[in-house]
């Protein structure tokens, strides 16, 4: 009984597998490249300038304050023996809350162009994804995977559309300055 109970599971598994065998081989895949198709796509590109436009700008900002807490520093060495103990107290005082203000500045400063970054990468990475899914459609594949998210281990450099997602990514951005996705 047992043996027969054995074959027949057999028998329903090699029935359950057999069909899906050959379907196995009707599946399309590919696999794009996020990071890399973010860093040469045009929109990319002109995101990275604004962004380095912006931090030169906020380095221009802060520098002036950096050099004004530079000269006062240099005021409490060089003059910090003459001073009477209050005056000295209140240099130090001043240098301190600028100082404070300062770091205060340069840390909104850094979040702010942060955010910013972000939001712009986000956008873009977003209208990738859209133009894979399009391209993907249109082409006919099963899977299109993200090549450093996936757990992609191996890839046949033949299966990669990272380019070609460039080409018309590029091209839809060029017509309209943002990515025009189907």
């Amino acid at each position: 009984m047992k043996k027969g109970c054995l074959i027949g599971v057999a028998l329903l598994l090699s029935l359950m597998i057999s069909p899906a065998a050959p379907a196995a081989a009707e599946y399309r895949l590919a696999f794009v490249d996020l990071q890399k198709a973010l860093n040469l796509c045009k929109a990319g590109q002109d995101a990275k300038e604004k962004f380095s436009k912006k931090v030169e700008k906020a380095e221009q900002s802060l520098s002036g304050r950096q050099e004004e807490l530079k000269k006062l520093q240099e005021v409490l060495e060089k003059q910090g023996s003459m001073l009477n103990e209050a005056a000295l107290k209140e240099k130090k005082k001043d240098y301190e809350a600028k100082l404070r203000d300062f770091k205060r500045l340069y840390d909104e400063s850094q979040e702010e162009l942060k955010a910013q970054d972000n939001e712009a990468v986000k956008e873009i990475l977003s209208e990738l994804v859209r133009t894979t899914q399009s391209y993907g459609k249109e082409k006919g594949f099963t899977f299109v995977f993200e090549k450093s998210e996936s757990a992609l281990l191996f890839a046949d450099e033949a299966m990669e559309i990272t380019d070609e997602i460039i080409k018309i990514y590029d091209a839809s951005y060029a017509q309209g300055g943002k990515a025009a996705t189907k």
